[in-house]
């Protein structure tokens, strides 16, 4: 079992989530930085589908009442498993503390998190709210059971760090132009490129609120339509929010570009005050980013 003896700030059970259920208006959820839980469940010898924990901003301390193999990545946090599989030993606390530069550290549990799988995933999800063994975010006083999703040995050495995402802004991001690029006029894309966008304070799993100084897209109005993570929509005021991960499946703000997939985990270590800019790319473009990234997961660490 792992104790929670302090909670940090928003503390979850998050794995790969639930795709396929955005048409029942169930987001596909899941760790908000996808590469670093993936990269501590590859640490640690979990299969990918072994659920985690995620800290937010400031993170928990736990307790193990059995000797572990513990792995911690994404933001930085003080702690010696940074990026690297340790063994911590029984009754023993690992505290995540303050996390910075990045928003977001994951900690991996050789075996998994062992909580109840509801519709298919054991990630928390902000929009039910449900999942996550509590249907909430952690507290002080729960207790976690070790699961037995072990896939292979844990790794010897650290993850290496030509193979790690930045943590740190100003962040580039890059997007496919659409799906509602029509509902703007014709220079939107050239402005959105242009402009370096301010991260807000009001930033949470849902998505992204961006502060545009001397941009103002004005855009026609579309009825409601399907929306995915990533979706830039703009507000009739002129407003960007980014849709993340436990997104509404639905909304009527049209948006005039999408994050690709393998930039999700920037805009999840983003904090409020950084820069983002956007950079419009193809799908050619996107696809070889995506085999980037997925191709360093494939390497023995």
């Amino acid at each position: 079992m792992i104790e929670i003896v302090d909670a940090g700030r928003w503390t979850t059970i998050q794995d790969r989530g639930r795709p396929g259920l955005e048409r029942f208006g169930v987001p596909s959820g899941g760790a908000a930085d996808w590469f670093a839980a993936r990269v501590a469940n590859e640490l640690v010898g979990n299969r990918p589908d072994a659920a985690l924990i995620e800290c937010t901003a400031s993170g928990p301390t736990l307790r193990l009442d059995i000797d572990r193999v513990v792995a911690v990545t994404g933001g930085r946090a003080v702690s010696a498993v940074d990026w690297q599989a340790v063994r911590v030993a029984r009754a023993s606390s690992l505290a995540i503390g303050t996390i910075g530069p990045g928003l977001r550290t994951y900690v991996a549990i050789r075996g998994g998190i062992d909580v109840q799988v509801v519709l298919g995933g054991r990630s928390f999800c902000q929009l039910g709210p449900f999942g996550g063994g509590f249907g909430r975010p952690l507290a002080a006083g729960d207790r976690l059971r070790i699961g037995e999703m072990v896939g292979h040995e844990p790794a010897t050495a650290p993850w290496p760090p030509l193979h790690r995402l930045p943590q740190r802004g100003p962040w580039e991001v890059r997007a496919i132009a659409g799906p509602q690029t029509d509902a703007f006029a014709g220079d939107a894309l050239e402005r959105l490129s242009a402009t370096a966008c301010r991260v807000t304070p009001a930033i949470d799993r849902m998505g992204l609120r961006l502060d545009t100084p001397g941009l103002r897209l004005q855009s026609e109005e579309i009825l409601t339509v399907p929306m995915t993570a990533g979706a830039i929509q703009v507000t009739p005021s002129g407003g960007f929010i980014v849709l993340h991960v436990d997104h509404q499946t639905s909304g009527g703000y049209p948006a005039i570009a999408t994050v690709i997939s393998a930039d999700l985990p920037l805009l999840a270590q983003a904090r409020p005050g950084d820069t983002v800019r956007f950079r419009i790319v193809d799908s050619t473009d996107a696809a070889r980013a995506w085999r980037r990234i997925s191709g360093w997961l494939e390497i023995d660490p």
